[in-house]
């Protein structure tokens, strides 16, 4: 159904009008009182308002200016502009095309009404403005759905029960068929789902027993609720007329709703991986490494010493170097985090902080900004390609929790480990005493000088799905990382000649800088691993051959003098 030009003045009234042969100064005040920019022109015939033409602010003004006359000798008649009318039940794109030329249309009725109202460029933006919040409510209440099934189907150490998931959607995806008496099943992705059938999933009684002490409120009660935002959010896709100011209540309620017991839920849940936390340092005797990055619980603030002399912590992924936009910023900043930090509880103002901007107000007002969405979010997709995921956000309070996602942790320590047992076998130096913490990157020798740690080689994963060798130089002083990062750089040519071309990162937007070789390569594509372990490893032999002098010599002369 096409949108009319009804919707745009229904609830209005009847506009205030004057008439050609009243003096400006009426039009004027009328004007001023009631904040109008236009004010239609119309003659009476009987009960009905005809409309003539418009009375606008710059009318006025180019009729003084022209007439070099005083305002209270002009008529309306002498400055009023025609305008553009149309039926109530025209298309409503019409009036947007038109309106591109004109501020304001006048609009008459069906049936010999004369004038019925009139739309201005604001009352377009504004019923547009109120359609896209009604939707943007419709997709909070729908990701925030999604999430509560997420965390339904996960177990408590982050593996997702995907089989039992499919089940369910197996189940509640079910159809009668032509006989009406049979259902067929079609199978797809949790992703690909309708509104719909996330509702059945959430509601799903074989499941239900998570969500009822998480929502409190009765089975039914919830179906009713979520059977009416069903029926508003077809109405909305549709076009099936506006939706009533009852329905947008409901609507606001819900997304509210939701959004709260989502608050709560995580909450909880945050509370008792600190608990998990607390308890398992309690019996291992878990000691904290001076030096080393940490997370304040109280302030969820990331502390870090770079006076500790080789902590690993120092070294820091600087993807975001070469580009990706400010929120490439967060990612390097989460993937960087040593492997025993599983949880980072950061302020928005904290986030702020580390992309260098402000977030954006929809950060600050809405759930679904923080949604880990791989499809219509790039800010999301980013985090989690770095191996985080939100598991928690308070809107009320400003926070967010991102946590490590468990899978990608272990894979992390099966590829580094034998990737490591492979060096090792090979390398003709020493290779440091480190085991794989879950991180998609790894330090397996460092360059020391007085003061701490200079630089590293490293092997590390990339968002952009590749693998890389690198010596990474970071001197805590940005001037003496790129002097050292120059003179290696005037050596290129007998440096390549052992070890091939080489990627020079001078990384003139960071502190630090990197010299590296690349492999396409992801952690997901298992089958390809030894494959990249192989050739990882050889080339660090040859890296580590190549560059380890000379970056001990370039770092001595610019530290030393």
């Amino acid at each position: 159904m096409a949108l009319q030009v009804q919707q745009l003045i229904e609830g209005k009234g009847k506009p205030v009008c004057i008439t050609r042969d009243e003096p400006v100064t009426k039009a004027l005040t009328l004007m001023v009182n009631n904040d109008y920019s236009q004010l239609p022109v119309t003659k009476t015939d009987g009960d009905i308002d005809i409309p003539e033409g418009m009375v606008t602010y710059e009318g006025i003004l180019r009729g003084i200016r022209n007439f070099g006359a005083r305002l209270e000798d002009l008529k309306v008649k002498d400055v009023m502009v025609l305008a553009p009318v149309f039926s109530q039940d025209d298309d409503l794109f019409d009036i947007l095309n038109k309106l591109k030329e004109t501020n304001a249309v006048l609009v008459t009725g069906t049936e010999g009404q004369g004038l019925v109202g009139i739309v201005t460029s604001y009352d377009s933006t504004e019923y547009f403005r109120d359609q896209t919040e009604d939707l943007m409510r419709v997709e909070d209440i729908e990701t925030t759905i999604k999430e509560f099934i997420d965390w339904a189907y996960t177990e408590q150490d982050g593996k997702s029960r995907k089989e039992e998931l499919d089940r369910a959607i197996t189940a509640i995806s079910a159809r009668p068929n032509q006989n009406g008496n049979e259902a067929e099943k079609k199978m797809r992705g949790f992703d690909e789902l309708s509104l719909g059938e996330y509702i059945s999933l959430l509601v799903y009684r074989k499941t239900w027993g998570f969500f009822e002490p998480v929502f409190g409120i009765p089975r039914d009660s919830l179906i009713e609720l979520l059977n009416k935002i069903r029926g508003i959010r077809n109405a909305l896709a549709h076009f099936r007329g506006d939706i009533s100011k009852e329905q947008r209540e409901t609507l606001k309620f819900c997304a509210d709703w939701f959004s709260k017991r989502m608050e709560e839920f995580q909450a909880r849940l945050d509370r008792e991986d600190q608990e998990q936390e607390r308890i398992a340092q309690l019996f291992q005797k878990l000691e904290v490494v001076p030096g080393t990055a940490a997370v304040r619980e109280e302030t969820g603030e990331y502390v870090i010493n770079p006076s500790s002399q080789g902590s690993m912590t120092e070294f820091s992924i600087s993807e975001a170097g070469s580009g990706g936009g400010r929120y490439a910023l967060l990612a390097d900043w989460l993937q960087s985090q040593p492997g025993r930090i599983d949880h980072v509880q950061l302020t928005f103002n904290q986030v702020e902080e580390i992309i260098q901007a402000d977030l954006p107000p929809s950060a600050r007002d809405r759930r679904v900004w923080w949604a880990n969405d791989t499809v219509g979010h790039s800010h999301s997709q980013l985090w989690l390609d770095a191996g985080w995921r939100t598991t928690y956000i308070n809107l009320t309070e400003g926070r967010v929790t991102f946590s490590r996602i468990k899978e990608r942790e272990k894979a992390y320590i099966a590829f580094f480990s034998k990737l490591l047992e492979e060096l090792r076998r090979i390398a003709d130096f020493p290779v440091k005493d480190v085991s794989p913490d879950g991180t998609s990157w790894i330090v397996i020798k460092t360059i020391a000088q007085q003061g701490g740690v200079t630089s590293y080689f490293t092997f590390s994963f990339t968002r952009d799905k590749r693998f890389r060798v690198e010596l990474y130089l970071d001197l805590v002083d940005k001037a003496q990382t790129k002097a050292v990062f120059d003179k290696l750089f005037f050596q290129k040519k007998q440096i390549e000649s052992t070890v091939g071309p080489i990627e020079w990162e001078r990384l003139d937007n960071r502190r630090a800088s990197r010299l590296a070789l690349y492999h396409e390569g992801q952690i997901s594509d298992e089958k390809k691993h030894p494959e990249l372990q192989k050739w990882a490893a050889e080339m660090m032999v040859k890296f580590y051959s190549a560059l380890a002098k000379p970056a001990e010599e370039a770092i001595s002369e610019v530290v030393l003098g």
